[in-house]
């Protein structure tokens, strides 16, 4: 038994092996537990038998800050770290819950993708003999009403921001024009038809408990071998976190679902999402959630594309494609007087 095990076991002498955690999860949770902590403000949560407040630093890996580690009510679950990251963000999440649209205002929904993009043929070299990849920038808002059937606003652009090769595209050139248009009740979006990750109504549908909820939405997806189940949970999760709509306790029980999931681990060192440092939870094999470091809340995701080919300008442990989601609720949107 390792010390940060014995530790767990002294807290919670009734765990028992479920306690246990992996030598990762140790140092992570040694380097967490070796910074005092302040008393925590407010009424603490009592919802699960046994729980574990920590605090502080992961010393040149991550910040959680004050949060609470459901370890012992997971007899298999997500690495204690990791849980802790999603406990806290289900926690933020229901605090501060959904913004409040009033009449003749919009929820403002800014998606911001960066991605490397290759031709069809990856084999295929410039006249400098490197390889044809650019890195893109793309910016969508969509502007939804008050009231859900009146007109939604959309807009999008998308700029060349890098390249590996002088003949791929030139950094700054417009890969495709800004452009805005309408749809009624949203219906169409131009990205794509209007799906129920944009319905109210399939929102309110769904079970809040999450075990229920995370089922639910594993069985109306595609069903992978047992070994790929990282892909289930990322087809089932990812649209309904970066829509911007879903409702704050639907978010709360999918990252408590989610902190029971074995493939969801705490992934080393920092990402920074505009500057900010941000705490990546990887899904089994490459897509990864993220959470603001500072706030603890969900701001997108990043994939580290391992099936893609060596890109000169990215490196091993760097992303090859961020999707960072914001919301705002406005006054107006543009064409909307």
């Amino acid at each position: 038994m390792n010390t940060v095990t014995r530790t767990l076991a002294e807290l919670d002498p009734e765990g028992g092996p479920s306690t246990d955690i992996t030598a990762q999860d140790e140092d992570l949770l040694r380097a967490i537990m070796a910074v005092p902590i302040a008393e925590p403000a407010g009424k603490q949560r009592t919802h699960v038998r046994r729980t574990l407040v920590i605090g502080g630093l992961v010393a040149a890996t991550v910040a959680l800050g004050m949060t609470t580690v459901d370890i012992g009510s997971h007899e298999v679950g997500a690495s204690p770290a990791a849980a802790a990251v999603l406990e806290r963000a289900a926690d933020i999440a229901i605090k501060t819950s959904d913004p409040v649209v009033g009449p003749g205002q919009y929820l403002r929904i800014t998606t911001v993708e960066r991605s490397w993009m290759s031709p069809m043929d990856l084999t295929k070299l410039g006249s400098d003999g490197k390889p044809l990849y650019y890195e893109s920038l793309r910016t969508q808002h969509a502007w939804v009403p008050h009231d859900r059937d009146d007109t939604w606003v959309f807009d999008e652009r998308s700029v060349v921001t890098d390249r590996v090769s002088t003949d791929a595209p030139t950094p700054g050139s417009v890969e495709e024009a800004h452009h805005t248009w309408t749809s009624p009740g949203g219906r169409s979006t131009n990205w794509h038809e209007h799906t129920k990750y944009e319905d109210a109504a399939w929102y309110a549908s769904l079970p809040r408990d999450p075990g229920r909820l995370l089922d639910q939405l594993l069985a109306g997806g595609p069903r992978y071998d047992p070994r790929e189940h990282y892909e289930e949970l990322d087809l089932a999760v990812t649209p309904i976190l970066t829509s911007g709509l879903a409702p704050a306790d639907v978010r709360a029980a999918l990252f408590r679902a989610l902190a029971d999931e074995p493939q969801v681990r705490i992934v080393d060192g920092i990402s920074h999402v505009d500057g900010r440092p941000a705490i990546a939870l990887r899904m089994g094999y490459a897509q990864e959630m993220l959470f603001d470091q500072q706030t603890g809340q969900y701001v997108g995701t990043q994939g580290r594309g391992t099936d893609f080919p060596v890109i000169p300008q990215v490196g091993a442990d760097q992303p090859s494609t961020t999707t960072i989601v914001r919301t705002a609720v406005v006054d107006a949107a543009p064409g909307q007087d």
